[in-house]
């Protein structure tokens, strides 16, 4: 991803009551006055990475529900192909327990629901339609043709995403945040919906305000954005004057016509360009965070060309903001600040004792190190994905999961389920190394 802060700006010193109220604004960025009670309540959050990473969290979702986990959260945050899953979680037929009740905590519906529409989106190339849509005559003079069309294309893979997203409504089940990055300011942007903040649900960020989502804005709009990655896909374009934007504070020194200018044309891209780990939303108020990283793995490469180093020195700025966060968030489970765990693509995962065929060759940790860079070098792409790649990604999410929360995080499992890890057919190494065979490869128009 790009650098955290698309913009830097000078703040006052120290003291400054200016700097007060910017830093009252951050600490409740989110949640609003909630920020400073204590904490409560468990929160997941579901990373970008394109369609591999909603592979990845399906798997590792699949997991949290057999666990009770799924059930018993308070907040999903996600980014980009987190959003995919994390949006598909908000179908309204979906069968949330009551978590006051007793007996089955399990989401009811998971399957047909969640699991078998996310397989059939992920089949799809949505990527390539989109971009052609930049350079043919219906897209000139329509500044944010690419993400309207891929909007219209995952709409017309989930219909019921056609929703306005003010409009929504469920009974049960966690509030669902999903991010973009808002590139006036360089902050995060979020959706929330009704189940949030009732009655309309929330739009916004902490510096150009928050109100209820407009009449057309469709939930599917807020997938797109999240997912717009730049300079690929177009910023999709809101009218602030038009949203009724109350509560942002502006930097301390700005000129109005600034201001205006950036909420005349509100511009929101990938939520992973500001925060890949959908961290920020929940990180201040909830007692439990668990993070699934289904992003890009960083690896050392050798000097190249002067635009190769280019985009190495902005890939090492993201990863550096990306490595923050998760330190920060593990120095706070080590303090007992708040507890959780967190799990990612190069997580090799503990594998003993689960039933079924054995990773072949392993080692003492589970996957042996080819397996795992397999598992690594598989595109960031909302391309079409084959049946193999779906079975490895999601069955890798499933069982590093399971191993990270069992060690980190076992205070959260409420349910005591045996592990039956999905897809036995690519368990074994050199399987899922033939399934992965040529999933590095990035093709200009696409697989399909």
């Amino acid at each position: 991803m790009l650098p955290t802060h698309l913009h830097q700006h000078p703040e006052p010193p120290p003291g400054d009551p200016a700097l007060a109220q910017l830093e009252a604004a951050r600490a409740t960025a989110h949640h609003g006055p909630s920020a400073r009670r204590p904490r409560q309540g468990n929160a997941l959050c579901l990373s970008g990475g394109g369609f591999r990473a909603a592979l990845f969290h399906l798997g590792a979702v699949r997991r949290l529900n057999e666990l009770g986990i799924l059930s018993s959260l308070r907040t999903i945050s996600a980014v980009s192909g987190g959003a995919v899953l994390a949006n598909l979680l908000l179908h309204p037929e979906l069968e949330w327990p009551d978590p006051r009740a007793g007996g089955d905590r399990r989401v009811g519906g998971f399957d047909e629901l969640v699991a078998e529409p996310l397989l059939e989106l992920t089949r799809r190339n949505l990527r390539t339609p989109a971009l052609l849509s930049r350079v043919r005559p219906s897209g000139w003079g329509r500044p944010d043709a690419s993400v309207q069309v891929l909007a219209d294309e995952l709409e017309r893979s989930i219909p019921w995403w056609g929703t306005d997203l003010r409009e929504h409504r469920r009974s049960h089940g966690p509030v669902v945040l999903t991010g973009a990055t808002e590139v006036g300011y360089g902050v995060s942007w979020l959706f929330a919906d009704p189940h949030s903040v009732g009655p309309r649900g929330r739009i916004g960020d902490h510096r150009l305000g928050y109100a209820a989502p407009p009449p057309g804005l469709r939930l599917v709009d807020a997938v797109a954005a999240s997912c717009a990655y730049p300079p690929f896909f177009a910023p999709l374009e809101l009218d602030g004057a038009t949203l009724g934007l109350a509560g942002g504070v502006p930097d301390p020194d700005e000129a109005p016509e600034v201001r205006e200018a950036i909420a005349r044309r509100i511009q929101l891209v990938d939520g992973g360009v500001y925060d890949n780990l959908a961290l920020e939303p929940v990180w201040t108020d909830h007692a439990t965070v668990l993070v699934s990283d289904g992003g890009a793995v960083f690896r050392g490469r050798p000097a190249g060309s002067v635009l190769s180093r280019l985009w190495r020195l902005l890939s090492i700025a993201s990863s550096g903001g990306q490595t923050a966060r998760l330190r920060w968030l593990r120095a706070s489970f080590s303090a007992g600040v708040l507890g959780g765990a967190t799990w990612s693509l190069e997580s090799p995962g503990d594998l003993a004792g689960l039933p079924g065929p054995d990773l072949v060759p392993t080692t003492a940790d589970g996957y042996a190190p080819e397996v795992v860079g397999a598992i690594h070098r598989v595109r960031t792409d909302l391309d079409a994905f084959t049946p193999g790649e779906q079975m490895v990604l999601g069955r890798h999410g499933y069982l590093v999961a399971d191993a990270s929360v069992r060690r980190h995080s076992p205070e959260s499992v409420l349910v005591d389920a045996p592990a039956r890890p999905p897809h036995p057919q690519v368990a074994d190494g050199q399987d899922v190394i033939a399934a992965l065979r040529a999933s590095a490869r990035v093709t200009a128009l696409g697989r399909r």
